[in-house]
C-alpha cells in the first residue's frame, strides 16, 4: 500500500502518528485531534513548511498510527513514545544534570532517608529535586534530627541478631535493630519528615513546640531539650530554603528560554512557599519551532516522570494544547491544577528571576559551544594541512569494532561534523555475516553496508565523509580503504593507534608512515578515537546484557518478557536475582508467589551455570 493510499484510509479521530524512514527507524512522533487532516498536511506542497518539516517529509518511507478516545490521551501517548524512541525530528528533553531527590524508602518496615538521582516506581516517596548544596545539608540535618536508621539491615529478620551500631551509641539512630521501637512509633517519626519535606514547616514546628512545653510542664526536661534541639534544626533548614516570598502552598515556576538550536528550561520548586530546589534542563531539536510548541513539549515530557504535581504551576509562555495539558496534569495529580502565566505580584517577580537564569544559561551555552567549535574547526584545518587533503574536513567518520570472544560483535560509527561531535549522526551495526573474532572481516562488512546504503539513497546515510579514521593501525585502515574503493568512492583513510596505556599515540597512513600533526590536531584525533571506542563498547555491553538476560531468565518456565523486565528493573543484575529470597522476589510487581518460587528453585538447580554466566556482571 502506498503512502497516498494509507493517508486516504486514515480515520478522522484523535490519535498519534509515527513516521518511519526506509530502514524502519522512527524519525518523528506527533499527535492530532484529527489524524487524517494532520498527516495529510505533511504531504501537501506548502510554502509555509519549515526546512525541518521539508527534510523530515523527504525521509518518510512509511507511517503508523494509534487511535485514542481524546486529544489529551493522544498527548500522553505521544509523550511516552517520544521518551522511548527519541525520534530525530522531535523536540527532545535532554537528560538534566540529575539534580538529586531525597527518598524515603516507604517499602520497608523501618524506612530510611537516602539520596536518589532519579525517581523510580519502587514504593519509595521522593522529594525534590534539590540543588546539590541544599540536598546534602538537608539530608544530613534530617538524619541527625529524626535519627532514622542508615544501615541496610532487613527487618524484621535482623532484629536482635547483632548489637546496635555506633550511630545508636552516639545518639544518631533510634536503633530498630534492638526491637525497642515499634513500627508504629517509627512511622510517626517518618510522618513528621513527610510533613517537613512537603513544606508544612510551620505546622510541624508548632506541634513540636506544644510537645516541648508539655514535656517541660511534666518536668521531663531531658526529653523537652531533645524536642527543642529538633525544632532548632528544622528552623535552620527552613531558613536556608526560604529565599523568596511567593505565597503559601505548593508551586512550580517554569521558565523556558530558547536560542538557536537549543532551549533551556528552569524549574523552581516551591513547597509551602519555600524554594526547595531548582532543576535546569535542555531541549534539542527546537529549530523552526515556536515557543508555545516548545513549552507544550517540555510540559508533557517533564511532568510525565514527576512523582508529585503541585497545585499551581506558573509558566512564562502559554503552551500549545493548553486545555489538554491542564486536564492531563489534573488527572495525574488527582485534583485541579492551575497552570497560568503570572502577570503581577510576587509570582511575576519570581518568574523574572527564573527567566534571567534561563537567559544566562543559554548565553553561556552558546558562548562555550562557539569557543569549542571554533577551536575544533581550527584543529580540523591543521589536520587537513598535515594530511595534504585539498578540501575542508567538514565531516570526519571514525569506526571501531567491539566483541567478546566473537559474541555479539558490533561496529560503531562516530561522526565529527561542523566543529563538534554530531551525536545524532552516530550509527551502530550488528555484525551479521562474520563468525568468531574477526575485526578485519567485521570492518569490511560495516563499511560495505554503510556505503551501500549511501548508494541506495538511504536518508540516514546520505552524507559522505571527507576523512575516515579507523580505531587501529595500518591493517584496519587498509580494510576500510579497500571497502571504500570497492564502492567506487575516494575518501582518505587513516588509522589511529594507541600506546600500552590505551592512549592515542599516533596517526598512521596506509604505507605505515607516522603523520606529524600539531598539538591541536592531535587533541582532535584523541577526542574522536575515545568517542568511537566509547560508543562501540557501550553498544556492545547493551547487547551483551540483553543476551545475558535471555540466556538465564528465558529458561525459567512462566517468566515472559514483562516479568523479565520487571526483575531487571528491580534487582539491576542477574546476580542479584539469583541470590534473592522467595519473599524478596515476590515484592517485584507482576511476580506471584508461585513465580517467585519457580525463579528461586531454578537458580538453586543451576548455581554453577549462573555463577559462570554472571562473571563480570
Amino acid at each position: 500500500m502506498t503512502l497516498e493510499e494509507k493517508i486516504k484510509g486514515l480515520p478522522e479521530c484523535p490519535g498519534v502518528y509515527i513516521m518511519k524512514d526506509n530502514g524502519g527507524n522512527i524519525i518523528y512522533v506527533g499527535k492530532s485531534k484529527c489524524l487524517k487532516n494532520r498527516v495529510s498536511q505533511y504531504f501537501h506542497k506548502n510554502s509555509s513548511h519549515t526546512p525541518k518539516v521539508i527534510s523530515m517529509v523527504q525521509a518518510i518511507y512509511d507511517f503508523e498510527y494509534i487511535m485514542t478516545d481524546t486529544e489529551w490521551e493522544a498527548l500522553v501517548l505521544e509523550c511516552n513514545l517520544i521518551k522511548k524512541h527519541k525520534p530525530y525530528y522531535n523536540i527532545l528533553l535532554k537528560d538534566s544534570k540529575a539534580y538529586p531527590y531525597i527518598k524515603l524508602t516507604l517499602d520497608e518496615p523501618y524506612p530510611r532517608l537516602v539520596l536518589a538521582r532519579k525517581v523510580e516506581k519502587d514504593g519509595g516517596r521522593y522529594f525534590g529535586p534539590y540543588s546539590g548544596g541544599i540536598v546534602r545539608d538537608t539530608l544530613e540535618t534530617l538524619r541527625k534530627t529524626f535519627k532514622l536508621r542508615t544501615c541496610r539491615k532487613v527487618f524484621p529478620r535482623d532484629i536482635g541478631k547483632t548489637r546496635p551500631c555506633l550511630n545508636h551509641h552516639i545518639g544518631l539512630c533510634v536503633a530498630p535493630c534492638t526491637g525497642k521501637i515499634s513500627q508504629e512509633e517509627y512511622r510517626a517519626i517518618t510522618d513528621e519528615i513527610v510533613d517537613f519535606l512537603e513544606g508544612r514547616h510551620t505546622e510541624l514546628i508548632s506541634r513540636l513546640e506544644k510537645k516541648m512545653y508539655e514535656l517541660s510542664d511534666a518536668m521531663l526536661f531531658e526529653s523537652a531539650a531533645a524536642v527543642r534541639d529538633k525544632i532548632n534544626h528544622l528552623k535552620g533548614i527552613s531558613e536556608k530554603q526560604k529565599i523568596t516570598n511567593i505565597g503559601g502552598g505548593d508551586k512550580d515556576v517554569v521558565a523556558i528560554v530558547s536560542g538557536p538550536g537549543i532551549a533551556n528550561a528552569q524549574v523552581f520548586s516551591f513547597r509551602g512557599g519555600k524554594l526547595l530546589g531548582r532543576e535546569e534542563l535542555w531541549l534539542s531539536g527546537v529549530n523552526y519551532e515556536d515557543e508555545a510548541q516548545i513549552a507544550a513539549n517540555f510540559m508533557a515530557q517533564f511532568y510525565i516522570s514527576c512523582e508529585y504535581i503541585p497545585k499551581e504551576i506558573l509558566i512564562n509562555i502559554k503552551p500549545n494544547d493548553f486545555d489538554s495539558i491542564v486536564k492531563w496534569l489534573s488527572d495525574k495529580r488527582g485534583s485541579a491544577v492551575n497552570l497560568h502565566v503570572p502577570e503581577r505580584g510576587n509570582g511575576r517577580q519570581t518568574m523574572e528571576m527564573a527567566v534571567k537564569n534561563g537567559q544566562k544559561a543559554v548565553h553561556d551555552y552558546h558562548e562555550s559551544a562557539s569557543n569549542d567549535r571554533a577551536r575544533n574547526v581550527l584543529a580540523a584545518d591543521e589536520l587537513r594541512k598535515a594530511l595534504e587533503i585539498p578540501t575542508a574536513l567538514n565531516r570526519i567518520e571514525a569506526y571501531d569494532i567491539s566483541t567478546t570472544a566473537g559474541e555479539n560483535s558490533v561496529g560503531s560509527m562516530a561522526v565529527f561534523e561542523g566543529g563538534e561531535l554530531a551525536r545524532s549522526e552516530y550509527r551502530h551495526f550488528k555484525i551479521k555475516t562474520i563468525q568468531g573474532v574477526n575485526d578485519y572481516g567485521s570492518l569490511d562488512e560495516v563499511l560495505s553496508r554503510r556505503f551501500a546504503r549511501y548508494k541506495n539513497g538511504d536518508a540516514s546515510f546520505s552524507k559522505l565523509p571527507d576523512l575516515i579514521l579507523a580505531d587501529g593501525g595500518i591493517a584496519q585502515a587498509g580494510v576500510i580503504d579497500g571497502a571504500v574503493r570497492k564502492m567506487g568512492l575516494n575518501v582518505p583513510v587513516y588509522g589511529m593507534v594507541k600506546d600500552s596505556h590505551h592512549r592515542t599515540r599516533a596517526l598512521l597512513s596506509l604505507d605505515g608512515e607516522i603523520i606529524p600533526v600539531s598539538n591541536e590536531a592531535f587533541r582532535l584525533i584523541s577526542m574522536i578515537q575515545e568517542e568511537v571506542h566509547r560508543i562501540a563498547i557501550g553498544y556492545h555491553r547493551k547487547l551483551r546484557g540483553k543476551a545475558l538476560v535471555h540466556s538465564v531468565l528465558e529458561d525459567i518456565p512462566g517468566i515472559g518478557a514483562k516479568r523479565r523486565a520487571a526483575l531487571m528493573k528491580h534487582f539491576k543484575s542477574i546476580k542479584a536475582v539469583s541470590v534473592a529470597s522467595v519473599d524478596e522476589l515476590e515484592k517485584v510487581p507482576g511476580i506471584s508467589r508461585s513465580a517467585a518460587e519457580e525463579i528461586y528453585a531454578h537458580f538453586r538447580k543451576n548455581d554453577n551455570k549462573v555463577s559462570k554466566e554472571n562473571e563480570g556482571v
